[in-house]
């Protein structure tokens, strides 16, 4: 995969070959990409912890000085209800105290986590294979207000009203519907409009998955910069991780 750069902008043409997602119940070309960090049900063994989600791994490496207070917010993280609890309570609480350098290893670091999940739970590594070759992966962030909303994902203004303005007609149309089942039908019409607009970021949780699947499918390991990781002096759970 060496045509996949991680931390470089990127401009996608919307195309039926790229598949974008968001919520966790989306479904493309009949295949449900619960391929977010925050998705249930991909839980896996690391450092000793069953961790439930990939996000709260990540996230634990924001706090992962050798210090009690870094040791107590990851514990938080851990027990927290899920992994966007995680995210929008317990890291919004303590923003302040991120590692200053992080940035200078995240992009190292969240390979590293969401291969430990692919490496740890077969469903992930299933639902992955089960994505056709020559798809690219891009989680849609248009909306999302996070900072780093274009460093993991990517933007397309145009294709986002484009689906909202079809997801009120399909209202209009359907009245009386049931709300399941409208709900699954506008799940399946709005991610079948894919060819609209340009898709803009970074997309590097995107090219992440797509690293993995490549590398399951054919029996590799992604080229995490270990290096970069060990000089970072990671601590989970107060263990040095040596990598």
């Amino acid at each position: 995969m060496n045509s996949i750069i991680l931390g470089q902008q990127e401009v996608y043409p919307a195309n039926p070959n790229l598949w974008s997602f968001k919520k966790v119940d989306d479904i493309v070309n009949g295949i449900n990409l619960r391929l977010s960090n925050m998705a249930s049900g991909f839980p896996f063994e690391f450092n000793g912890t069953t961790w439930a989600d990939s996000e709260r791994l990540y996230l634990c490496g924001e706090y992962s000085d050798n210090t009690t207070r870094h040791r107590l917010i990851q514990q938080e993280l851990i027990g927290s209800t899920s992994g966007y609890a995680a995210k929008r309570f317990i890291k919004s609480q303590y923003r302040k105290e991120v590692r200053d350098d992080f940035p200078t290893f995240r992009l190292q670091w969240m390979l590293f986590c969401v291969w430990q999940k692919c490496k740890g739970n077969s469903d992930f590594q299933r639902l992955l294979l089960s994505i056709p070759e020559g798809v690219t992966l891009v989680e849609n962030t248009t909306t999302d207000k996070w900072e780093s909303a274009e460093i993991w994902g990517c933007k397309n203004l145009e294709l986002h009203n484009s689906r909202m303005n079809l997801k009120k007609t399909l209202i209009s149309r359907h009245k009386g519907w049931k709300k399941k089942d409208l709900d699954m039908l506008l799940n399946l019409e709005t991610n079948k409009l894919n060819d609209v607009g340009e898709w803009r970021g970074q997309n590097n949780i995107g090219k992440i998955l797509m690293i993995c699947r490549h590398c399951i499918a054919n029996g590799t390991e992604p080229l995490v910069d270990y290096e970069l990781l060990r000089n970072a002096n990671i601590h989970i759970l107060g263990k040095k991780l040596t990598f």
